[in-house]
Order: C-alpha cells, then structure tokens, then sequence
C-alpha cells in the first residue's frame, strides 16, 4: 500500500508492470516543468495535488522537453535509428508515468477542476473500497478510452458498431480489414487467435463463417470480445476464451481457418496492451506457428496478418515467418498486402520515414503440406 499525504493509505494501479512506488512526492501549481523533470530523473515518483488542469499543462510541458531530447537523427542507418527511437521512448513512458494522481474510492479526483473521472475508472478497473494511485498519463487514457466506449467505434467492413474498452487493443488501421476479403470463409469455422476486440471474427462472420471463437490472454479482451458479439447480434455463432494462443478445451476440434493478427515487432512490450505489437524475441510467432497445425482441418488454412516493417527496419529477416511455417509442415498458399495507411507513413519529419513509407500489411496463408 501506498501512504497519502493525508497519512491514508491507497493502492496502486499499474499498466506497465512498473513496481509500487517506495513513497511519493507532492508537487503542485508552483511545481515548474524543469524542476519536476529533475525530481524524475532523480528517481522520485511524484503525487499531483495541484489543480487538475495545471497538472495536465504539466504534463504536457514534460513531454515537449522528453521530445525536445530524443529528437536527434543517427543518419541513414535505420536501424540504429529505430532503437534509438525507442529507448527514448521507453525513457519518456517510464519517466512520465511517475506523475501519479489519487483516485478517490467512487472513481473520482480530489483537485480543483478535475473533471468526472469515475464512469472511466469503474470501466477501466472496476470498484474499490479505497483510494487509487494512477499515473496521469493512465488516468488520461482510461477517461480517453471510456468516450470510445460511449460513442461506439466504425469499422469500414463491419456492419455494426465497435465498442471499444480500455487496454484492448483498437482496430484503428483499416488495412487489416481490408486484407481478409482475400479469406473464403463461406460456411467455414474461424479462429481468431488474439482476437481483442473480436472485430476480424465479427467480419467473417457477416462475410459468411459458420462459427467462430476468439482467444486472448487479456480476461478485459475477452470480456470486449463477448459483450461486442452481443451487440451486434452474432453471440449465437462466437465465443471467447481466455487462453494464451489456442485454447486448451476443444475437444479436439479442427478449424478451417486459423486468424492471427500478429505482433508484428520482436522487441519487448513495455504495458499488457503493448502485445498487440510487441513481441519479444519474435516468441509469440514462433508459438504460434509450431502449435496451429495440431488445430487446423486437413483442408484448412493459417491467415496471418503481420507488418512487414521489422524486415524494412533490420529487426527481422525477410522470409522468416515463411521459415516458421515451413519447419511446422505448413506451405504458403498465398500472400497478399496493402500499403499501411496509417499517420506515420506521411510524416516527412519522421526519422525513419523512409521505411514507414513504404511499410506494407500483408496477409500470408499456410497449408498442410500434403
């Protein structure tokens, strides 16, 4: 537990898997930027008791001198470059979530002009009989997150609302959709291995699937998953279990299509949400890849949508899930991609947008070898 200055003791929300602060520092209005960046930079976990909005300014102001610092070029090499990139922004996330705030126990913020926090938190976290601490820059994305939830997310290919919830990763790129109208799911059974929000199984299953489920080691995935399935009136023909990868009760059960949207980075995922695009090592792949043909029909394909920037960037060989699939008896069928689309690729400030240019999602299908 953590001790308020109140001398009330609270506990500790964490995304990141960082540990519970030792003890908290407050700082407040006449806290300036360059002096909380030391406080961090020194090692101290800070407790906002300011008014809300000034914290905000804070915290924005942080970002602009993290950024500032890490805005350096390394020249040509991409991908020197590229973990150059991310070590600063491993520094910023770590550095700015020791800006914490206190979380009353109805989801509400003590400060001068804090805005109403607590529908997010119930979303995000769920009750609690006592006060929270939360970093800032967390708190800021549940309240961002739960307006999604609100409003609903449009998905171009999906008939229905999305309902997003925090810490389940967004179907925000539409060329992953995009790719699966290449996919003859027509009376076939789906599995959507990591499914997050469910929206490629929602897809195949207007486009025609007979059933699908979904798996995901995040119990809030799936827990989105099932309500999202509801919602749009397909929970007759999806279920979603929690499992790491594929689920360990099916009673030997054979799809005819194995989905998986794939992290796309082996590098280390730094919160939960992260492993949507990081995976460490490429493991997670390579799991995958060894156990899908135990799970696949005799007439079955393995669809995996993945970026191809690691190979753009040096992070990873060119033709190495082909490998994979190769050392587990599958043979490509397939292989179908669509430009990324999404805002990076046309930020000519961007270090590496010569890779992110022409970065590419493609869609590559296995099969049994016969």
């Amino acid at each position: 537990m953590i001790r308020l200055p109140d001398g009330r003791s609270a506990g500790f929300i964490a995304e990141s898997g960082q540990p519970e602060p030792a003890g908290l520092t407050p700082v407040d209005d006449e806290t300036r930027a360059d002096t909380a960046l030391r406080m961090l930079r020194a090692g101290k976990s800070l407790l906002w008791v300011g008014d809300f909005r000034n914290g905000r300014q804070l915290l924005s102001a942080l970002r602009r001198r993290l950024k500032a610092a890490s805005s350096r070029s390394v020249g040509g090499d991409l991908l020197a470059q590229w973990r150059l990139e991310r070590a600063a922004t491993r520094e910023k996330a770590e550095l700015l979530g020791c800006l914490y705030v206190a979380v009353e126990p109805d989801g509400g913020v003590d400060l001068p002009r804090a805005p109403e926090t607590s529908v997010a938190v119930d979303l995000a976290w769920g009750p609690s009989n006592g006060p929270r601490v939360v970093s800032m820059t967390t708190l800021l994305g549940a309240m961002g997150a739960a307006e999604w939830t609100a409003k609903g997310l449009e998905v171009p290919g999906l008939a229905g609302k999305l309902v997003p919830r925090f810490g389940v990763f967004s179907p925000t790129r539409r060329a992953y959709v995009d790719l699966l109208e290449h996919l003859d799911v027509e009376q076939k059974s789906v599995l959507d291995v990591g499914c997050g929000t469910g929206v490629l199984a929602f897809v195949l299953l207007q486009r025609g699937a007979s059933r699908a489920i979904g798996t995901d080691i995040d119990p809030r995935a799936v827990r989105c998953a099932t309500d999202n399935a509801a919602g749009l009136g397909l929970e007759d023909r999806f279920g979603a279990v929690e499992a790491d990868l594929f689920p360990s009760d099916t009673a030997g059960e054979r799809f005819d299509c194995i989905l998986f949207n794939a992290p796309w980075i082996p590098e280390v995922p730094r919160t939960r949400l992260d492993r949507a695009v990081f995976d460490e090592g490429g493991r997670t792949l390579e799991r995958f890849m060894a156990d899908a043909p135990a799970f696949l029909s005799e007439a079955g394909v393995v669809a995996i949508l993945v970026s191809d920037l690691p190979e753009r960037l040096g992070l990873r060989d060119s033709g190495h899930v082909e490998a994979l699939a190769m050392k587990a008896g599958l043979g490509l069928r397939g292989c179908f991609s669509t430009p990324a689309t999404h805002g990076r690729t046309k930020d000519l400030r961007d270090p590496l947008h010569a890779a992110r240019a022409e970065e590419r999602v493609q869609l590559l299908l296995f099969a049994k070898q016969s």
